[in-house]
């Protein structure tokens, strides 16, 4: 079978900080050493139900190019590179297509306005106070499996800090294999469990999440269409400079949206609004 797996790295084993988030930080390389161990452990699992699964990994971070390829496990592949519209206009889901069967999200963290949520944010914590699906305020989690669900691939494990867990549970549908990799103290500070147990529940995890997607427990989210994926910015602003973007409309001062006939359209009018609307390019755009 073929499995996408989207990689984040707030809800990483041992990842509390901004310092261990982007390259200068001093932090960064042994957060990155995690990130692709974490990711492998639940490959490794996968491939204990499916030995002949093929895996292609999303970098899903900041700069997006996080993840060590060469301590990568040789089952998989992996997307690397910055989330240009251009190149990578879904973000995190690129590389997800028709012809993968079940995702995984992992390293994954709370949405913006998670009361002491550990690093929580919703794709761009600097510019978004919130994001709607149809309505409903969703972190990456729901946004990615609505995504994912455009092509019927459910959601099988989800893995992140503790507060994730209830996020997610109301977010997509149920069935999904929950991984907590750490207990949230505050916005930077958590109970952590060292390497050696959470890939130990990662890979089970992963294992579970195979087993139920082959005795057909597990759905895909799939919101109503047509779609309509609305961003809320801090600044008004960054709306006017959002609404440049073709197929987008302006809701309120500091809100736009995308409407489409399926989620893949609308997220991705959504992603490039997003990065119209910063004030110069990001570094994590170069």
């Amino acid at each position: 079978m073929r499995i996408f797996i989207s990689a984040d790295m707030e809800g990483v084993t041992g990842v509390v900080h901004r310092d261990q988030l982007m390259p200068e930080g001093k932090t960064y390389e042994r957060a990155r050493k995690m990130m692709t161990a974490d990711v492998n452990a639940a490959i490794t699992g996968a491939l204990r139900v499916a030995p002949d699964s093929e895996f292609v990994v999303c970098d899903g971070h900041g700069v997006m190019r996080n993840l060590i390829l060469e301590e990568l496990h040789e089952a998989a592949q992996l997307v690397i590179g910055p989330a240009h519209p251009s190149n990578k206009p879904l973000c995190q889901s690129q590389g997800c297509d028709e012809t993968f069967e079940l995702a995984f999200f992992t390293g994954y963290h709370s949405r913006a306005g998670t009361p002491n949520g550990l690093l929580s944010h919703t794709w761009v914590g600097s510019a978004i106070t919130n994001i709607r699906i149809n309505g409903e305020i969703v972190g990456e989690t729901a946004l990615n499996a609505a995504v994912v669900g455009h092509w019927d691939i459910p959601v099988g494990l989800v893995s992140g800090a503790s507060e994730l867990g209830p996020e997610a549970e109301a977010g997509i549908p149920a069935g999904f294999v929950w991984v907590p990799t750490k207990t949230t103290y505050g916005f930077t500070a958590a109970l952590c469990m060292p390497p050696a147990k959470t890939h130990k529940l990662l890979a089970e995890g992963a294992a579970e999440a195979v087993k139920r997607y082959k005795e057909g427990k597990l759905k895909p989210h799939k919101p109503k269409l047509p779609v309509t994926i609305s961003v809320e910015f801090h600044r008004r602003e960054m709306a006017a400079k959002a609404i440049e973007t073709p197929g987008i409309e302006r809701v309120d001062e500091r809100t736009i949206a995308a409407t489409a006939d399926n989620t893949v359209d609308a997220a991705t009018r959504a992603w490039k609004a997003v990065c119209r609307a910063q004030d110069e390019e990001p570094a994590w755009l170069k």
